[in-house]
């Protein structure tokens, strides 16, 4: 058996396919009760409307001290340089496969970028690495377009992010490893629509729970395509 395929089959029992039905939030697949949005993300709706993301494209859940969300924490906080490479090469295997299997499902795109991280960092965060230099399907279109000057305050602030890249009339892939409350993937997306973006679709590899969410993980499905 290849390392790829070693891997993805051990993260058939890591990852988690969000719930896309009735008593799930319709942005982030959160559990609602019933309703159609939870409380964040109806928060967000309410305040800037048509300003936030297009769609929102999870791919797993992750829920609190499960091994998806130790993956993701310290894929680029790791105390061990072994460790955070293991850990990079595993989330870059990850997207890969997710992304030649359903980029359909994610609409056309003319720009690849990422949330920008609200640590100063010494290094390239991990995620550029792997967008920009290791995955062929992202790497030529791939483009570092926003910077913040905003902390981890999980509400939106646009105003505090700048988009230092053209993406007039463009199509944008946004990707981000982690969604806690959203509000940086939103404020993220404000930002490139006032910009000028056309479309910006919003792409996440865990969605962290404070529960465990419980279900199974198909390759060959996502939230857009077992819809259809």
């Amino acid at each position: 058996m290849s390392p790829l395929s070693r891997v993805l089959e051990r993260y058939l029992n890591i990852l988690v396919a969000p719930d896309r039905g009735p008593d799930t939030c319709t942005t982030c697949f959160r559990p609602t009760d019933g309703y159609l949005r939870c409380s964040q993300c109806n928060n967000h709706f309410r305040e800037f409307g048509t300003e936030l993301a297009d769609v929102v494209v999870v791919i797993s859940m992750a829920g609190r001290g499960g091994q998806l969300a130790h993956v993701l924490a310290k894929y680029k906080n790791g105390e061990r340089q072994e460790m955070r490479r293991q850990f990079t090469d595993e989330l870059a295997y990850v997207l890969a496969t997710f992304l030649a299997r359903h980029r359909g499902c994610l609409g056309e795109f003319d720009v690849v970028t990422v949330v920008p991280s609200t640590r100063q960092r010494r290094t390239t965060h991990p995620l550029i690495d792997i967008l920009a230099r290791r995955l062929n399907i992202t790497r030529y279109r791939f483009v570092e377009a926003l910077s913040t000057s905003s902390g981890n305050t999980r509400l939106p602030r646009p105003d505090e992010y700048t988009v230092q890249a053209d993406v007039s009339g463009k199509r944008v892939l946004l990707i981000d490893d982690q969604w806690t409350s959203g509000a940086s993937l939103q404020s993220s997306a404000i930002a490139l629509k006032r910009a000028g973006a056309a479309r910006v679709t919003g792409l996440v590899i865990g969605r962290r729970l404070d529960g465990r969410p419980t279900g199974t993980f198909d390759w060959d499905e996502c939230v857009v395509c077992r819809q259809r």
